[in-house]
């Protein structure tokens, strides 16, 4: 689950300058986010952005419910692996945008990049195939020589 922070930087000179900046903490990174929380709380007004990355998702014969990691296609629950629900919602939380594989990877794994294309193959793969056991719609879609996109129009 993603945390999400508004941090408004304001006062130069007494006055605010408007800007704005968001940041995304993954629940595993709770230790950064307290020490980023207690060095920025002197210099600026902090409120929690509640975003709706969390709710439930639903697209024609699909439904994604994020806080329960599920996902059902057709009314069946397919069981995916850690990794391979991560990329899949992350996909689904963007319809139609492009990501290249190298977006993907930043946006679901926590380590060093090392051979990204074939992490993200071998997901978006597993996922096709997990999906084509319930339906023939293909959510994700290959975008030659960018990446992939979620598209339910298909």
């Amino acid at each position: 689950m993603l945390c999400k922070y508004l941090w408004s930087v304001a006062l130069i000179g007494g006055e605010s300058i408007g800007y704005f900046l968001i940041v995304e903490f993954k629940d595993t990174e709770t230790a950064i986010l307290h020490k980023v929380l207690s060095i920025v709380k002197g210099y600026t007004k902090i409120e929690e952005y509640n975003s709706d990355l969390t709710k439930e998702r639903n697209f024609p014969g699909l439904s994604i419910f994020p806080e329960q990691r599920r996902v059902l296609v057709e009314k069946k629950e397919i069981t995916f692996t850690h990794y391979e629900f991560d990329v899949f919602l992350h996909l689904a939380q963007h319809p139609r945008q492009v990501f290249t594989k190298e977006q993907i990877y930043e946006a679901v794994w926590d380590d060093i990049p090392v051979n990204v294309d074939a992490k993200v193959e071998c997901m978006i793969y597993s996922i096709r195939k997990k999906l084509r056991k319930y339906t023939d719609r293909e959510y994700i879609q290959t975008v030659w020589g960018v990446g992939y996109k979620f598209d339910t129009g298909t």
